[in-house]
Formats: C-alpha cells, sequence, structure tokens
C-alpha cells in the first residue's frame, strides 16, 4: 500500500461502514455500494481493509465527524497524560485535563470519544471478517490474501480490545476475573443490536490471544522497513502486541518467546531520525501514517499537545527526568526537550509525522524486563544497554549497567522506557499492567488500584443504549 493510497480509502470506508443514530455499533446500509459489490471486487475489498486502519487511528466517520480522537491522536496522548512523566498546563475540559487530574467521568469528551472510536474500530472489523466469509471473498483474491486480510482485520481488532484494557479494566495481574466491558466479536449492521453484557478481563485477553493465534501470525507478511510493511499488520507487530499481552498477565517466558521472534528490525543510528521525514527507519515495526488529507484537528494531534509547551510539558521536578541518570545533558533524549519542556521529537508545523505504536527499543528494552523476571541479569543487562548506549556513550554515563541486578535493575529498564518513550503513549499503559498506583506529586494524587478513579466508567452513551453493560456474560 503506498503512503498516497493510505487514507484515500476514507470516503469509501466511512460509505460502507457508517453507524446509525441509534449505536455507534449500528451499521446503516451502504449509500454507493453494496457489500456484495464490495467483497466480490478486489480493489475494493482492499480498499475498506485499508479503511480499518484509518478507523484505528481515528482520523474521520461521516456521523460523528470525529477527527483524531483515537490512536492517531488524542486517545494516544491520553496515555501520557494519566501517567506521572508530563504536565498538563491547560484547564480546558477537550485538552485531557480531566485524564490529568484523574477524574474522568461518564460524560467527559475524552471518555465518549475513545470509547466510540474504540467500539467503531472493533465493529468495522469484524463486519470486514464476516463479509470476507459470506461474499467468498478468497475466490477473487486467492485464499492465501483472504486470510492475510482476515489477520490484518484480527490484529486491529486485538490492538484496540488491547488498549481498552488499559483505561477501562482491573489490571490482569490484580484480578483476571474482574468485569471488563462488552466483547463484541460479531459485526452488528442493524439497530436494536445494542444490549450486550460485559466480559471479564481474562475473558477479552483470551479472545486477544485468540485473534493472534500463531496460526493467524503466520498469514500475516514477514516484511520490515518499507511504509507497506510499517503501516499495516506484519508478523512484527503482532509478536510485539502478544508481547506486551503476555507481559500484562505477568506470562514472562511466553513474552520472552515472542519478543525473539521479532527479527529484521535494529535500532535507529539516532531516536530523532524516526521522527523526520520519511518517519520510519529500521526501527518502526508499526505506525499509523499522517498525510496531508488526515492529519488530526487542532487539539488532538501530538504536535498540539507537546510542542506548542500550553498544553502538555515534561514534569522535570517529579518525572523520570527529575533523577539524575535520566537527565544527563549529553543523552540525545534529553536534548529532544528545551528549557521549557516542550518534546521537540514532535516538531513539524504540519502535523504530518506518523504516530509510532512499536519500534524496536521496546522490543529490546521488553526484552531486558523479561529477562530479568526470568533472572537471567545478563541478558537483561545486554538488552538494556543496547537502549542506552544508543543515546549516551558510556563516557558520559553516570549509570553503570553492568553492576544493576535484582530490583535495582528492574528499575532501571523502567525508567529507562519512560525516558525513551516521553510523549508516546505508554506510560499510562505501564503503570496500569503492573498493577501500580497512579502517583503524581505535584497535584498530591496517589491512586491504588480498585479505586473509582483507578479505571475509566463505560461512558453514559453506552449506558443508554445498553442496559446490559453492568451484567457479566454467561
Amino acid at each position: 500500500m503506498k503512503k498516497t493510497n493510505f487514507i484515500s480509502i476514507i470516503f469509501l470506508a466511512a460509505v460502507l461502514f457508517s453507524g446509525c443514530k441509534e449505536n455507534f455499533l449500528d451499521q446503516e446500509k451502504p449509500l454507493v455500494a453494496t457489500e456484495g459489490l464490495i467483497y466480490t471486487n478486489g480493489d475494493q475489498t482492499l480498499m475498506a481493509l485499508q479503511g480499518l486502519y484509518s478507523t484505528l487511528k481515528g482520523v474521520y466517520t461521516v456521523d460523528k465527524g470525529v477527527e483524531g480522537d483515537f490512536m492517531g491522536g488524542k486517545t494516544y496522548v491520553a496515555f501520557d497524560n494519566r501517567g506521572d512523566d508530563i504536565k498538563n498546563l491547560d484547564p480546558n475540559l477537550v485538552t485531557l485535563f480531566d485524564t490529568y487530574q484523574m477524574r474522568v467521568g461518564i460524560s467527559s469528551q475524552e471518555n465518549e470519544a475513545a470509547w466510540y472510536q474504540a467500539y467503531l474500530t472493533i465493529n468495522r472489523s469484524n463486519v470486514f471478517i464476516q463479509s470476507i466469509e459470506d461474499f467468498k471473498t478468497a475466490d477473487v483474491v486467492g485464499e492465501a490474501t483472504a486470510k492475510q486480510y482476515v489477520a490484518e482485520a484480527k490484529f486491529i481488532r486485538s490492538l484496540t480490545y488491547y488498549y481498552l484494557l488499559h483505561l477501562y479494566a482491573t489490571p490482569y495481574v490484580v484480578d483476571k476475573e474482574a468485569i471488563a466491558f462488552p466483547l463484541r466479536l460479531t459485526a452488528v449492521k442493524g439497530s436494536g443490536e445494542s444490549q450486550f453484557p460485559s466480559s471479564k478481563v481474562k475473558d477479552v485477553y483470551a479472545a486477544i490471544l485468540d485473534d493472534l493465534s500463531d496460526a493467524n501470525i503466520q498469514e500475516l507478511p514477514a516484511a520490515s522497513n518499507s511504509a507497506d510493511a510499517v503501516t499495516r499488520a506484519t508478523q512484527g507487530a503482532a509478536y510485539m502486541l502478544r508481547m506486551r499481552v503476555y507481559m500484562a498477565m505477568a506470562d514472562w517466558q511466553n513474552a520472552l518467546n515472542d519478543g525473539l521472534k521479532v527479527t529484521g528490525y535494529e535500532l535507529a543510528k539516532t531516536v530523532t531520525a524516526q521522527f523526520a521525514t520519511p518517519y520510519y527507519t529500521k526501527e518502526t515495526i508499526f505506525a499509523l501514517p499522517q498525510s496531508t488529507n488526515d492529519k488530526p484537528n487542532t487539539q488532538k494531534g501530538l504536535t498540539e499537545y507537546y510542542r506548542t509547551g500550553s498544553i502538555c510539558v515534561i514534569d522535570k521536578d517529579n518525572g523520570v527526568m527529575s533523577l539524575p541518570e535520566y537527565s544527563l545533558p549529553d543523552d540525545q533524549r534529553v536534548a529532544a526537550f528545551d528549557d521549557n519542556g516542550r518534546l521537540a521529537k514532535w516538531d513539524q508545523s504540519d502535523k504530518l509525522q506518523w504516530v509510532p505504536i512499536f519500534r524496536f527499543a521496546e522490543t529490546k528494552l521488553n526484552l531486558a524486563e523479561c529477562y530479568a523476571k526470568l533472572n537471567n541479569a545478563a541478558g537483561a543487562r545486554a538488552a538494556l544497554n543496547d537502549v542506552r548506549s544508543r543515546s549516551i556513550s558510556p563516557a558520559d554515563d553516570i549509570l553503570d549497567v553492568s553492576t544493576l541486578s535484582g530490583n535495582d535493575l528492574l528499575n532501571a529498564i523502567t525508567n529507562e522506557k519512560r525516558l525513551e518513550f516521553l510523549g508516546e503513549g505508554m506510560r499510562g499503559i505501564e503503570i496500569m499492567r503492573k498493577g501500580e498506583h497512579f502517583i503524581k506529586k505535584g497535584l498530591n494524587l496517589d491512586v491504588a488500584p480498585g479505586s473509582t478513579e483507578y479505571t475509566w466508567p463505560v461512558p453514559q452513551s453506552e449506558r443508554v443504549v445498553n442496559s446490559l453493560w453492568n451484567t457479566l456474560a454467561k
């Protein structure tokens, strides 16, 4: 898929998958083409698949005019606003201030938008998967291609559920039996299909692992290091997602096994190379591209939040950069922040930078954590050092990785990830998947698992149309 074609399908996708006014899950009848025409035409089937990636990005939906409200923009930023390494300076209810203050309610703007776009992505994936089977698309595109398309749709669906788990559900390591949210795995195409109970946390994880089965992953291409390979699902991206899932379940051996399968990538020479044209390197595993036709609107995009200096800035007093080992002036990553705490990695006035979801530096640091948890300190130190030495030479470093062990080693891995991925939608996920407290010293906040503020509540829009939202599926 060429970069110029990635967003050309937005209108067609919106036409194919428009939502009814009753509920974001319901599907209106196509205005231009029937599903039978689409899924019996190879080019249009591919365009429908590409539309799933646009929906994941959250760029544009016809019926609600949502722009930039999912993983290509605002929800991505929300994960860092939940964390402890940035400060939100703007007490505006449309710029994630509720998220930053850990007070998201059932009608908070970011809550409604994230839920809507997530389930829209899930249902469009369900429609796509079912239609491939119903209309025998394999007869047109070939069996191998049809299987790849379905595996891509399942990757998108599982990635979306993964993000929902880290906003709305009790962490697996805290209580895997807790009620999460509705697990919808079949297509909703008409009105009156909104009533759906919720599933347990462990059942959502099981569904994700089913979508990411070895058989499904093998249907994906093993390609890397091209615009096409980093903007669509590949084996590397699927193994990265499954690695994250196993880590959230504290299944360290399976997580390690999957991390070692992420091959064909290498660390870029510099961190900054990944945030300049062409916005991907040999380190990029999966990213959501931007173009002039689909860049996030104001108050939605990463540049708007991190580079203006008026919304989100780095918390140098309380965050990871308050620690001497992670604020060294010779560290490339520290040099990416100015004196006002603005994040220079998002430094494009045209807002066209791609949004990284997985890059190989995370693979390395995840491997380091897995090795440490499995009592292989040497392996953990080696993987940690690979990432750290890319940005700071040992001669300038006051942290001696070679001496670390036990909790000191685990803390170093955590802090390295915090610095490496500042502004990349990761810190809030990391806190939650470990079942840790959300601690914000600057706000005098200490939010523990189980407290009302720890997870986002099911939004009002879902409660209105689904009276079963708080009941458990049998």
